[in-house]
């Protein structure tokens, strides 16, 4: 018979992979392939991020919190470059960047043992339980990915329409 408590752990991991590594990921994608290069790293104002930054953001925090954490990559984040980038990074490589920190969270969720999630890691700013840095990442992410879907509607109302939906293919 099965523990009805490692069968929920089971899909607590399933589930945040499939909303991280599939439906967010697949709006990214979608608002991506929507907009030209300009639009991509347009800013309202100096102080307010570009949808490139935020894409830049969102794959490091995946790579990281993911990656590194859950996965044991030795990727080494620098979180701040992820926001000062002004160039009009293609949109090709954002998204080639991305879909590798994608593919690299999607390998690492697949293969993580869910009883470890109640295991404490001190590489965050605060000490939290796996579960925590995964329940993080996917909702840091899922905020972020708002805003970019947000910020394309506002450079070009008729780009996207219900992404949230459906889920977008690659």
């Amino acid at each position: 018979m099965t523990d009805p408590a490692t069968s929920a752990d089971a899909a607590f991991v399933d589930i945040a992979r499939s909303r991280l590594c599939v439906h967010l990921t697949g709006q990214v994608r979608a608002c991506i392939g929507a907009l030209r290069p300009e639009q991509i790293w347009w800013r309202p104002n100096e102080k307010s991020n570009a949808i490139g930054n935020l894409v830049l953001h969102c794959t490091g925090s995946t790579r990281f919190y993911i990656g590194r954490i859950i996965g044991g990559s030795d990727f080494v984040r620098d979180r701040r470059t992820e926001f000062a980038e002004r160039r009009e990074l293609p949109a090709a490589l954002l998204r080639a960047n991305l879909d590798q920190a994608i593919e690299e969270a999607d390998a690492a969720l697949r293969g993580f043992d869910p009883g470890r999630l109640l295991e404490v890691t001190e590489e965050t700013p605060e000490p939290m339980t796996l579960a925590e840095v995964i329940t993080l990442q996917v909702s840091h992410y899922a905020l972020h990915v708002g805003q970019i879907a947000y910020a394309t509607k506002l450079i070009n109302a008729d780009a996207i329409h219900e992404i949230w939906r459906k889920t977008p293919s690659r």
